[in-house]
């Protein structure tokens, strides 16, 4: 059947081939590219953002607990177990990918637990008890970290949507490029078609000197 084509046929076929192949090649090239997008996404939300917030819920913990016993009365000395743990946490916390604003508040939030240690280790060798200008001093540095705390949750809140709407964008480009390509093809297909099996009718749109094949 091919061998009955006029060579200007020929070359259209050729030519919706390699169309089809191109496309093919590139709508492959573009879903590698957001599937790329969505696995770096979702890899982001649980790497820097759930394990994170599972940082900062620890965190909170350990400063509750130190509030609980400042009003009970029993911070006489330094926790150093949970404060060993407070320094891991915090470290583990900058090694995960930071915005700006939580480089920022997390550089605060080390500072502030460094000034709470100070205060708790100078409590403790003064050994004279819990006055009143320390209590004033640690609630005031315990407030200061909660609200740094709080300030890193509603980041990793808002990075989660973020992410998600990426993802959700992506998986939506994809949608729409294997609808296109599904209809290109159809296209494509229908022409290749009409070049090999109507010829006639092509014949009149590219006159020319009959194939002598």
């Amino acid at each position: 059947m091919f061998t009955k084509l006029k060579i200007s046929q020929r070359i259209l076929i050729c030519l919706v081939l390699a169309m089809a192949f191109l496309l093919v090649l590139g709508s492959n090239r573009l879903d590698q590219r957001h599937f790329s997008n969505i696995q770096t996404s979702v890899n982001s939300v649980y790497k820097d953002r759930v394990v994170v917030q599972n940082f900062i819920y620890q965190l909170t913990n350990i400063i509750h607990d130190k509030e609980l016993h400042l009003l009970l009365k029993e911070n006489d000395k330094p926790n150093l177990s949970e404060n060993k743990k407070v320094t891991q946490l915090l470290s583990d916390f900058g090694t995960t990918k930071l915005t700006p604003k939580e480089s920022h508040l997390l550089d605060q939030l080390n500072l502030q637990f460094s000034s709470l240690q100070e205060l708790e280790h100078k409590f403790s060798e003064t050994n004279n008890g819990l006055s009143e200008n320390h209590n004033i001093a640690t609630i005031k540095k315990l407030n200061e970290i909660s609200l740094s705390l709080n300030g890193l949750a509603n980041i990793q809140l808002e990075e989660s949507k973020l992410l998600t709407q990426l993802s959700n964008k992506s998986l939506g480009m994809n949608n729409l490029l294997s609808k296109l390509e599904m209809a290109f093809l159809v296209i494509i297909g229908i022409a290749m078609l009409a070049l090999i099996f109507n010829p006639m009718k092509l014949m009149h749109a590219y006159p020319g000197k009959p194939s002598q094949n």
